[in-house]
């Protein structure tokens, strides 16, 4: 799971120079606001609506500033330039009242070809809504104001809200968005902030700063808010959803349920037997859980393997110079199987041995022509299938690395492939917010299901191969009738992205890991959340059972394996 971001990098001169800082913050006095924006003319006035629009948004690798722009229900919409938060990772926006408030980054949405991104928050207190300014108003000499969150010039650098007056200098051709120029003082962390006419209202996004070929003249540069407007009336956003309070307590434990006691033992009495920081290892993309053994795929290339019993390391091997993506392993345990970023597939001799030095690569199987998101084995073992980010299938004979079939099909990446536990299908998952059921036997496709979602990041076959459970970016969880295509449950109480999804042996609970740290379980025939594990401080992206039942094994941007045991 390597999530590539593009950004535009413009030279100086003619074009645009955006200038990305990494900026530490420390949390200043609140801000008051008040709930109704009045348009105004003096500076004064327009600086604290600046200042009332006007979020901090801080991360691990960049910081900048938003505006709220948006507003349904309790969840509202940020727009700030896409170099600001265009670096999966954590952050979290700073409201005008001093309130922090995470950033779900997998509803975070680019705005196409341009230097702009939405991001949604949920809160139940009442922030204003920029006004709409017209930029087509602005002529040479119109006074603008820009606001945004620099860093001061003391010692501590700490960040404080800024907004300063300027006039609009020229136009230019769209540079990724940037047209107006003007020129307002403009710091590092302003980026993503209000640019305001006279009487308040909203007619840039800010993010650029420009020096005059033969000048010593600083000119700032913003993209005009009518090219996020253009763009809005076209597309949905996402809303955060609101979790269930009780439902979110580790041990929580419910009441009314339909399971059997047997069924609720399994699926609710999991505690943290085990937590091995994998610092060596990266982040963990991809587990595969046996009963003895844990298979780890990692972000810098490693394979590990885990003893279950004592938690200790077996072994630990460069398999890929890039990211390995997943891992699988054969049913008879005697191979490990990985996808990689480098577009390879490997093949390898699970070793069981502490102490082993040698480390088997039985076969490299090229074929794809970009990174290898997914494998998954056959139940007879004798064959396997990759997805990859060059949007299609393959088919591979596994004792000879021969290529036997290539389904195309999606438009997008393929994230997620699943092989049925009768051998008969294969569930492919993509951007394209499509699912595909394929034959294997034909090659032919089954059934499209269009799932009006965001990106499908993971499927999961039934244990009976009738129903297919997918999970997308946006958190959504859904089970669906294979036979007819119809949509059975639709499970909506992760606040981000659900990147990995396994069913239980007895096939009657579902469990989650999510980038909104938490695992669920859930019950497959009715869809009810049952419980929810928290014990990872960063993104959950992998979590696996093993084959008895008895150990959940979770792993994510932490660089920690939980294992969760049954007492």
């Amino acid at each position: 799971m390597n999530l590539k971001r593009s950004i535009v990098i413009i030279t100086i001169s003619n074009l645009l120079n955006i200038n990305i800082t990494n900026i530490v913050s420390i949390t200043t006095a609140n801000v008051l606001i008040t709930p109704k924006i009045t348009l105004g003319s003096t500076e004064s006035e327009i600086n604290k609506i600046a200042a009332a629009i006007t979020v901090r948004i801080d991360g691990q690798n960049s910081s900048g500033s938003g505006v709220i722009v948006e507003k349904q229900g309790d969840t509202y919409y940020v727009l700030t330039n896409w170099h600001v938060v265009n670096k999966v990772g954590d952050y979290q926006l700073r409201t005008p009242d001093g309130k922090m408030h995470p950033v779900y980054y997998t509803l975070v949405k680019q705005v196409p070809n341009v230097d702009l991104a939405i991001i949604p928050f949920s809160s139940s207190q009442n922030y204003p809504i920029a006004e709409k300014g017209d930029p087509t108003q602005l002529v040479p000499g119109t006074k603008v104001f820009v606001g945004g969150w620099p860093r001061s010039g003391s010692n501590l650098q700490q960040r404080i809200f800024l907004s300063t007056a300027g006039v609009v200098r020229d136009r230019q051709e769209p540079v990724a968005g940037y047209s107006l120029l003007y020129d307002n003082l403009v710091r590092a962390g302003m980026s993503g902030g209000p640019v305001l006419n006279e009487k308040g209202g909203l007619v840039a996004i800010n993010g650029i700063v420009k020096l005059q070929e033969n000048s010593d003249v600083i000119v700032s540069g913003g993209i005009e808010i009518n090219t996020f407007w253009n763009w809005r009336q076209r597309v949905s956003l996402p809303t955060v959803q609101t979790p269930v309070s009780t439902a979110e307590t580790t041990n929580y434990v419910p009441t009314n349920t339909s399971m059997k006691e047997d069924d609720t033992k399994t699926a609710l009495n999991f505690t943290l037997a085990k937590a091995i920081t994998n610092e060596i290892s990266g982040i963990v993309n991809s587990i595969v859980a046996l009963n003895a053994y844990i298979v780890i795929g990692s972000s810098n290339g490693m394979i590990s393997v885990w003893d279950i019993k004592n938690a200790e390391i077996i072994a630990i091997w460069k398999a890929h110079p890039d990211s390995v993506n997943s891992v699988a392993v054969t049913p008879d345990e005697q191979f490990v199987i990985s996808g990689s970023d480098d577009k390879t597939i490997k093949i390898w001799k699970l070793p069981k041995n502490k102490n082993i030095t040698d480390i088997i690569l039985v076969r490299t199987i090229p074929g794809h022509t970009d990174v290898v998101d997914g494998v998954a084995i056959a139940p007879n073992g004798k064959i396997f299938a990759s997805g990859s980010w060059d949007g299609t299938i393959k088919i591979w004979n596994l004792g000879s690395g021969e290529l036997l079939q290539t389904l195309e099909g999606h438009s997008e990446i393929v994230n997620a492939i699943a092989i049925s536990p009768d051998g008969q299908f294969l569930a492919s998952g993509s951007k394209d917010n499509m699912i595909k059921l394929w034959n294997l036997k034909t090659a032919q496709v089954v059934r499209t299901i269009s799932t009006n979602s965001l990106s499908i990041l993971s499927v999961v076959f039934s244990s009976n191969s009738q129903s297919l459970v997918s999970s997308s970016s946006d958190g959504i969880i859904n089970i669906w009738n294979l036979q007819t295509g119809k949509l059975i449950h639709s499970l909506k109480e992760h606040l981000d992205g659900v990147w990995s999804i396994v069913i239980t042996p007895n096939g009657k609970t579902l469990i989650s890991g999510s980038w909104d740290k938490t695992i669920k379980f859930w019950e497959l025939s009715t869809g009810k959340l049952k419980r929810s594990l928290s014990g990872h401080s960063s993104y959950i992206s992998a979590v696996a059972i093993s084959p008895d039942g008895q150990t959940i094994v979770s792993g994510g941007w932490d660089r920690k394996i939980n294992i969760w045991k049954v007492p």
